[in-house]
């Protein structure tokens, strides 16, 4: 018997289903954050805006793999299955031990929190972080994507791909015209050396980054200082230059093995 071979329209349908069933599950999962660490039924339908019914599919699927799990009010959580992810997540993205001792003697040096930002695609996310022991702090979640547009650690890591700026501009909400200006204000951070932003991201925080090169020089990671614009003064925002410029550059000579 011959094989009839599948109408090649019929292919990327199929492809495109399962594509399109990935980026529901990941929908459904980036509803669980530090403030909803569990969500109703309804919660996780509004929050998709998908059909009760294919939420309902989902739900079921997800649970069934312990990537999601039924607690007893009938609210869902994120399953165990996901433990064994983040522990093998924390354990390939974590910095050399190093690195963090760079990171822990900034923070305590200038008071601020420290992150250290990768670029992933379109965004930029932080990876490691040693947290102000201040009352008022600035801190990101770690593994959250924040556009590459806003802040002084996106213009740090756009040195390294001026090929994307359009792109990048692209998704802000200045219009077109913002991609000359954003090559602008990344090209006058490359010749100073640094990126120095207040109130971009965020009204009232500031955010001070140097970059983190590897030995042919290229722009791996950023190294950002943040904190409240208040405590970025005249008097204060030089020794943070400074303090922030001699840590990169240790970060720099150590390296970042498995994040390079």
């Amino acid at each position: 018997m011959t094989a009839v071979p599948m109408d090649s329209a019929e292919k990327p349908a199929v492809a495109d289903s399962g594509v399109r069933s990935v980026t529901r599950v990941i929908d459904l999962l980036e509803l669980f954050d530090t403030a909803h660490p569990t969500r109703t039924l309804k919660e996780l339908v509004e929050g998709t805006a998908l059909p009760k019914t294919t939420v309902v599919r989902l739900v079921a699927t997800m649970c069934a793999r312990s990537v999601l799990t039924t607690r007893a009010d009938g609210t869902y959580s994120l399953g165990p299955e996901m433990l064994r992810w983040v522990r093998l997540a924390g354990t390939t993205w974590a910095p050399p031990e190093e690195v963090v001792d760079v990171m822990r003697q900034l923070s305590a040096d200038t008071g601020e929190t420290v992150n250290l930002y990768i670029r992933q695609g379109l965004s930029r996310v932080v990876v490691a972080q040693c947290e102000s022991t201040a009352t008022v702090r600035s801190v990101i979640p770690l593994g959250v994507p924040y556009p590459l547009w806003a802040g002084a650690a996106g213009r740090i890591l756009l040195q390294a791909a001026p090929e994307i700026v359009d792109e990048v501009a692209a998704d802000s909400p200045h219009g077109p015209e913002f991609a000359n200006e954003l090559r602008r204000r990344v090209e006058a951070g490359h010749e100073r050396g640094y990126q120095l932003v207040h109130g971009e991201r965020e009204l009232g925080s500031s955010g001070l980054s140097f970059p983190i090169t590897d030995a042919h020089g290229t722009v791996r990671a950023a190294l950002t200082l943040g904190g409240p614009t208040g405590r970025f003064t005249e008097d204060r925002t030089p020794r943070y230059i400074e303090c922030t410029r001699i840590a990169a550059e240790k970060i720099s000579a150590v390296g970042l093995p498995g994040l390079d």
